[in-house]
């Protein structure tokens, strides 16, 4: 903690780690003999790594005679947790917490564009077995849709197997898949800005995260649109802009198939070209007000009158893909179903006697 400059620079810093040790969890498991679920145990523990810092600096100055007084701080934080002791799941399994694990991470494939053309689709096809991500492609479609074609998407084979898969979905053994991102919120910050002047006043006050992931759910029709439920009866205004068709070859979104982000299709695969950053800067309040000179109002014996408006979440910069869902509420439901933070103004007047 430091106080620099008689005191209008202010500095608050926090560097820690934390270990929770004994944590409660599923015993490690047992053979069927034994007749019974196995018994809670304190086997497990976390190590936390993070810091927090707040910046802040007051001061006044004169301006065309009168004092200004004006004032700003930032608070940024972050930290990371690892699992340091699991007994269970000594195979690391990716879909369950393992020892080693860092906390909120999610896996998920690689890919590599679009394909341009059916030749493209039809020679990568040869090579590569898809069928496993593309149930929908390979099993459900039909006819002149079946199998891949342009504009559906180009899996990496990154362990060069000849075919797209998730191995034995272990730590050691996880086929195509890599870390993409993590669920939890990073470099979360936030900030006040103010000031007063010959009766006006001004304060304004931002938070944000600096980096969050999330994979869309299958049934975030808010995002995926029709690729979730087709008969979904919102549609993102020019949605359309951002399908792939001959004329639109570098569009967002692939080839359109009903339902491919639903069960275990295409577009339901986490993977790195869909996986969103949740990253935002709000302005959560903005208050502007005006007090009656001193003099005014001791004719009228008050002490103060003020005149003020106040609006709360008035803009929010994002990296989230859609202009339809609410970042900071988009972690609580990955299908989008909840309802956005409402913008409110208020108008009034403050009378002290």
């Amino acid at each position: 903690d430091l106080g620099l400059f008689d005191g209008r620079l202010s500095l608050s810093g926090d560097l820690y780690r934390r270990d929770t040790k004994g944590m409660l969890m599923p015993g490690a498991e047992l053979p069927s003999v034994f007749g019974a679920t196995e018994p809670m145990e304190n086997g497990a523990g976390l190590r936390t790594k993070g810091f927090e810092l707040t910046l802040g600096w007051n001061d006044d100055i004169n301006v065309l005679g009168k004092k200004l007084n004006y004032y700003a701080s930032f608070s940024l934080a972050d930290n990371k947790t690892k699992v340091t002791k699991y007994k269970k799941n000594i195979n690391k399994q990716l879909n369950e917490t393992y020892e080693g694990m860092e906390w909120g991470e999610i896996w998920g494939y690689q890919i590599d564009g679009l394909f341009a053309s059916n030749e493209e689709a039809a020679e990568y096809n040869s090579r590569i077995d898809q069928t496993l991500v593309s149930q929908n492609i390979f099993v459900q479609a039909q006819g002149d849709y079946k199998g891949l074609q342009a504009g559906d998407m180009n899996y990496a084979d990154l362990d060069n197997s000849g075919r797209i898969d998730n191995g034995i979905n272990t730590l050691e053994n996880h086929g195509d898949l890599k870390k993409i991102g993590n669920r939890l919120p990073r470099y979360t910050f936030s900030g006040n800005i103010g000031f007063s002047w010959y009766g006006i006043d001004l304060s304004a006050f931002f938070q944000g995260v600096g980096r969050q992931h999330i994979y869309p759910g299958g049934d975030c029709m808010l995002f995926w649109g029709g690729y979730a439920r087709p008969y979904s009866s919102f549609v993102p205004e020019k949605f359309a802009d951002d399908i792939w068709t001959t004329e639109n070859p570098n569009a967002y979104f692939p080839k359109q198939r009903g339902y491919s982000a639903q069960g275990n299709r295409s577009l339901a695969q986490k993977n790195d070209r869909y996986l969103q950053n949740l990253a935002y800067c709000r302005l959560k309040n903005l208050t502007v007000g005006y007090s009656l000179p001193e003099n005014w109002i001791k004719k009228i014996h008050m002490g103060r009158v003020r005149f003020y408006f106040s609006g709360d979440n008035i803009a929010t910069w994002t990296k989230l893909r859609s202009d339809y869902i609410d970042p900071e509420q988009f972690s609580k439901d990955g299908n989008g179903r909840v309802y956005p933070f409402p913008k409110t103004f208020s108008f009034g007047v403050d009378v002290t006697y």
